[in-house]
C-alpha cells in the first residue's frame, strides 16, 4: 500500500510540474492563425488513407479542431460517437493531448457540420433559457474534456429546416455562449457559408463579428452539381461566386477583416461528364464522379486520393484509356483535371501559395484547412508529407522555403 502511494504521489507531482511548465511557457506572437480541421471519422478509412491522431504534427497549427460534436435530444453538446470519441479510441482525450507537444496550440470542439442539419439548432436557439442552457452546458463539456473552445458549424440559419428568426437567435446564441465563457477564458468561433444568399439570410455579420473571436469562412463549393466548374475560384468571369466576390461582401460588414479566416479545402470536387472534344469549364454534368478509395463519397476526393490518381500511367477509375489532362487557371488560382468521362477541379501547391497571398493581401486573420486527414498526410505523392499544409506554413513564412 505504502508503494502505491508514493508512486500515485510521484505521478501527482509531475503533472503539477507540467501544469505549471505549460502555465509559464511563452507563446510567440504570430500574425496569422492556422485552423486545421481534423475528421475524427478518418481513423475508419481502409488502407493507407487511415488517419491517425499521432500523425498531427502540433507545431504545423495554431489552432485544432476536432470534429463533430452534436447536439443530443435534450438540447445539449453530446459526442456522435462514443467509441471513437471517448471509450476506446479516446479520440478527445489523445487530441487535447497534442497540447503537451506544443503548449502554443488551441484545440477546439466544432459541433454541427452538414449531416447534423439545421432543425434542431434552430429549435435550441429559439428559446432564452434553452440558450443559457447550452451555453452553461457546453461550458462544463470544454472543461471537463480539457478543450479550448468551442466552434459552431449549424449549416445553416434559416435553411434546411430552419426559420427566418434564426438570424437573430444565432446573435443571441453566441451572446449568450460569449458571456459564459469569458470568465473561464474559453474560445467562441464559427465556421460559416462563403455563398452570398446564405450570408445574406443567416448571419449578421457586425453583430457575430463582436462576439466571436473569429470565423472561418467556408470559401469553397461554390460550383454547382448541373456544370463542372472551378469549385473555389479566386476570381472568374464565369463564376457567379467567387473567393474575392466573398470576401468583397464581408468587408462591407464593418467587421475587421483580421476576423475572418479564409478557408482553403483539401478535398476535389469531382464529376461524370459525357466526353467530348471540349472537356473545358462548364461542360454539363451527368452526375457526380467516381469515389475514391479512401473516401468512398461519390462527387469527391481527398488530395491524398488524387494525387494518386493523377500519377502518370494510372489506370483511370472506370477502366478507360489515356492520360489525365490537367489543366491550371494561374488567376483564378485553382486547377482542374479530365480523363474519359471524370472532371475534377482541386487545389494544389501552385493554387494554395496563390490563395494564401490573397489572404495576406486582404489582411484576413489568417487560413483555414478542411481538412489535414485528406492532404498527402504520409508523403506518398510529394518528397514530404502535408505539402498542401506545408505550402500555406511556408507562403506565410513559418517555414524556411
Amino acid at each position: 500500500m505504502r508503494s502505491k502511494l508514493v508512486s500515485d504521489i510521484g505521478v501527482l507531482l509531475l503533472l503539477s510540474f507540467a501544469a505549471t511548465v505549460r502555465g509559464n511557457f511563452h507563446c510567440p506572437e504570430r500574425p496569422y492563425r492556422v485552423v486545421c480541421y481534423f475528421a475524427s471519422w478518418s481513423n475508419y478509412r481502409e488502407g493507407s488513407g487511415a488517419f491517425n491522431i499521432s500523425y498531427i504534427v502540433p507545431d504545423h497549427c495554431t489552432h485544432l479542431v476536432y470534429t463533430f460534436g452534436g447536439l443530443n435530444i435534450g438540447g445539449g453538446l453530446d459526442s456522435l460517437d462514443y467509441y471513437n470519441d471517448i471509450n476506446v479510441n479516446k479520440g478527445y482525450q489523445r487530441v487535447v493531448a497534442l497540447k503537451e507537444d506544443n503548449p502554443c496550440l488551441k484545440v477546439l470542439l466544432a459541433i454541427g457540420g452538414w449531416n447534423e442539419g439545421s432543425e434542431k439548432y434552430s429549435l435550441m436557439a429559439e428559446h432564452e433559457t434553452d440558450r443559457e442552457a447550452f451555453a452553461d452546458q457546453t461550458l462544463r463539456y470544454l472543461v471537463h474534456y480539457g478543450f479550448d473552445g468551442l466552434d459552431l458549424d449549424w449549416e445553416y440559419p434559416t435553411m434546411r429546416g430552419g426559420i427566418p428568426e434564426d438570424r437573430e437567435n444565432f446573435v443571441l446564441l453566441v451572446q449568450a455562449l460569449r458571456k459564459r465563457y469569458a470568465p473561464r477564458k474559453k474560445l467562441l468561433t464559427a465556421a460559416i457559408s462563403a455563398s452570398k444568399e446564405i450570408l445574406q439570410s443567416g448571419y449578421d455579420l457586425p453583430k457575430l463579428c463582436e462576439d466571436l473571436d473569429f470565423i472561418n469562412l467556408m470559401t469553397y463549393d461554390y460550383a454547382s452539381s448541373e456544370k463542372a466548374m472551378p469549385d473555389a475560384p479566386l476570381y472568374g468571369e464565369t463564376a457567379s461566386e467567387t473567393i474575392d466576390s466573398t470576401i468583397a461582401y464581408v468587408r462591407k460588414s464593418g467587421c475587421p477583416m483580421e476576423k475572418f479566416t479564409l478557408g482553403i479545402t483539401t478535398h476535389a470536387k469531382t464529376y461524370t461528364v459525357a466526353p467530348g472534344r471540349l472537356m473545358a469549364p462548364g461542360i454539363a454534368a451527368i452526375g457526380p464522379g467516381q469515389p475514391g478509395p479512401f473516401t468512398r463519397v461519390a462527387g469527391s476526393l481527398g488530395y491524398n486520393e488524387l494525387c494518386e490518381i493523377l500519377k502518370p500511367n494510372r489506370t483511370a477509375p472506370n477502366g478507360g484509356g489515356g492520360q489525365w489532362v490537367v489543366k491550371l487557371l494561374a488567376q483564378n488560382a485553382v486547377k482542374y483535371a479530365y480523363r474519359d468521362d471524370q472532371w475534377i477541379t482541386f487545389d494544389g501547391v501552385e493554387t494554395i501559395a496563390t490563395k494564401v497571398r490573397y489572404a495576406m493581401d486582404k489582411k484576413l486573420g489568417g487560413i483555414m484547412f478542411w481538412t489535414i486527414d485528406t492532404d498527402d498526410f504520409q508523403g506518398d505523392c510529394h518528397n514530404e508529407a502535408y505539402p498542401l499544409l506545408l505550402t500555406a506554413l511556408r507562403t506565410l513564412g513559418y517555414l524556411k522555403a
